[in-house]
């Protein structure tokens, strides 16, 4: 029984906060109505953004999951790329008092490093043990320009909620770094280096649709919170790998789109079933090679964003 007038309690309220919403949202819609004068603004903002970052981060677990299985690494120590800082400049024109158009440019960056190391056996599989470190370091820059439409809902004079949603199209570099380097002697004696560096970059339309809060704290001067999501996934990578293998080797460099994949690296000492990112003009294919694909850098992800709007005229 006690429950059931606690759940009523709560109906009761649900019920009145709602029609409270309403009956501001109408009064402040009427005002605004009333008062409206299609103006000009800029709204400037930054905040923490999560990214999907797509198939280099795949390969990043895959090479850390077949390094714990072919050798005595515990595994687990591998970074995936997920967040970073996301800021942005918009031009809005309020159209009327439930409408706006924003056309804006960002700028969405991440990155993190990798160091680890243990003492096993390189070449795999072999009896002599040496201290083996690793080095991984990705990062991703993006600049999408976006266009966007506002559904404005006015709850006060001075306070609004507001959606919106559009189109963007993005432009993106991503970039990893490998290094692995076997040592002897407290890391005195380098006998063994393999060292990669990718760079490739593609463009591409996304989508995108948010929810905010904004409130004039001046005239002309607006506090702006907002989570926006958004879907875009950029294929045909294309770019470069600079690499160099063995102790005294000098650096190469290979020219194409980039394919994940599978490799045979028993030559260089890893083993079968490498996990591997390829650089190359055509897709590999025959013997050493296995699930290869063209990469998928995954753009979509969240951001949370703190701003302000500066009303023009």
């Amino acid at each position: 029984m006690r429950s059931k007038n606690i759940n009523k309690k709560r109906g009761i309220i649900w019920v009145l906060l709602f029609f409270s919403l309403v009956f501001l949202n109408r009064i402040a819609s009427s005002e605004e109505r009333e008062n409206f004068k299609p103006r000009f603004s800029i709204k400037l903002s930054g905040g923490l953004g999560y990214i999907g970052f797509g198939d280099i981060n795949t390969h990043l677990e895959s090479y850390d999951n077949y390094l714990s299985e072919m050798t005595n690494y515990e595994g687990g120590k591998t970074k995936a790329l997920h967040y970073g800082s996301d800021f942005e400049g918009e031009f809005r024109f309020d159209i009327s008092s439930k409408f706006a158009i924003g056309i804006g440019i960002g700028f969405m960056t991440g990155k993190n490093k990798t160091y680890f190391e243990y003492e096993g056996p390189f070449p795999f599989h072999t009896p002599w043990e040496f201290g083996q470190s690793y080095f991984l370091k990705p990062k991703v820059k993006t600049i999408p320009f976006k266009l966007k439409i506002y559904y404005l809902l006015p709850i006060s004079v001075r306070a609004n909620f507001f959606l919106n949603v559009g189109s963007g199209y993005y432009f993106s570099k991503a970039s990893l770094y490998k290094c692995h380097w076997s040592s002897a002697y407290a890391g005195w004696w380098v006998i063994y280096t393999k060292e990669e560096k990718y760079d490739v970059s593609s463009n591409g339309f996304g989508f995108h649709g948010g929810i905010g809060f904004e409130y004039s704290i001046a005239n002309n001067l607006a506090l702006v919170l907002e989570v926006q999501g958004r879907y875009a996934r950029l294929s045909n990578l294309k770019g470069n790998r600079y690499f160099s293998i063995g102790t005294f080797s000098h650096y190469d460099e290979e020219e194409g789109t980039l394919y994940i994949g599978e490799r045979d690296f028993t030559d260089e000492g890893y083993g079968e079933n490498c996990p591997d990112l390829i650089i190359s003009s055509s897709k590999p294919s025959g013997e050493g090679f296995r699930n290869i694909k063209e990469v998928s850098l995954d753009l979509s992800g969240i951001t949370f964003r703190v701003g302000i709007r500066i009303k023009l005229f």
